[in-house]
């Protein structure tokens, strides 16, 4: 059986894991939390990011290149025949929604977080993971806490520069959904829908989404709904949670 790592509140573990489910790939889901997760990580891919999927032999890491490795086996139930200017399309898309979008989401909502030494962001991250992880992550917590503001400028003086950056975005994809399109290219759902929607899910909070649900309530993800959440490609995210989106079993 196939064994995807993750983080469960992570929004490309989520593009990775929507992509599985509609493969029909049978596999196991199992989430680390951020700190414990970087031995585990080195032990079985080059980096220590998340998603890594384990694959009859081989170790694919990276929402985009687990979608690569579906499609590689025919096992995509999104649209893959495609004419060849929108397959740029597609990559082009994916890439701003990877690049511009979810890290933009990410960063605004570490900022508006992590500043504070409370433990609510750690609730939300060390929920579902792996028991043996849950008491060193909470040990690690002070550290991994310090190291994520640095890393991903996510401190409460980053907060007007995320909120610009993830405007921009947003601005972005409103004006390329403004003529009433269901999808993002030709028509078709494709891998490009994937991952704006999910990328776009701490802001949406789809009552779909397979792990949001149980975790512990975000002051992030109301914060961002409250502000964000009425934004025209929000709603198209809602839209093709609803349309597309059949939660994977709880691991």
């Amino acid at each position: 059986m196939a064994i995807l790592y993750t983080f469960g509140a992570s929004h490309y573990c989520e593009k990775a894991r929507w992509a599985l489910d509609l493969s029909g790939l049978d596999y196991e889901e199992v989430r680390w939390a951020p700190g414990p997760h970087l031995i585990a990580a080195r032990g079985l891919a080059p980096g220590t990011s998340v998603p890594i999927l384990r694959l009859a032999g081989s170790t694919i890491q990276g929402s985009d290149r687990i979608i690569d490795r579906l499609e590689a086996e025919g096992r995509s139930l999104w649209c893959t025949e495609v004419e060849p200017d929108e397959t740029e399309e597609i990559v082009r898309l994916e890439r701003r929604a990877d690049e511009g979008i979810g890290v933009a989401v990410r960063r605004l909502a570490y900022a508006m977080t992590l500043p504070a030494k409370g433990g609510h962001s750690a609730r939300r991250l060390f929920t579902d993971a792996v028991w043996w992880q849950r008491p060193l992550a909470r040990m690690m917590w002070p550290i991994t806490r310090r190291a994520i503001m640095k890393g991903l400028g996510a401190t409460a003086a980053d907060l007007p520069d995320a909120r610009a950056a993830l405007e921009q975005e947003l601005d972005h994809f409103d004006a390329l959904l403004a003529d009433g399109r269901r999808f993002l290219v030709g028509g078709r759902f494709t891998r490009a829908d994937i991952a704006l929607a999910s990328l776009l899910s701490p802001i949406a909070d789809p009552p779909q989404h397979p792990v949001y649900p149980g975790l512990p309530d975000s002051t992030a993800t109301e914060t961002l709904k409250a502000a964000y959440g009425e934004r025209p490609c929000v709603r198209w995210a809602g839209q093709i949670y609803r349309d597309f989106r059949t939660p994977s079993p709880s691991p």
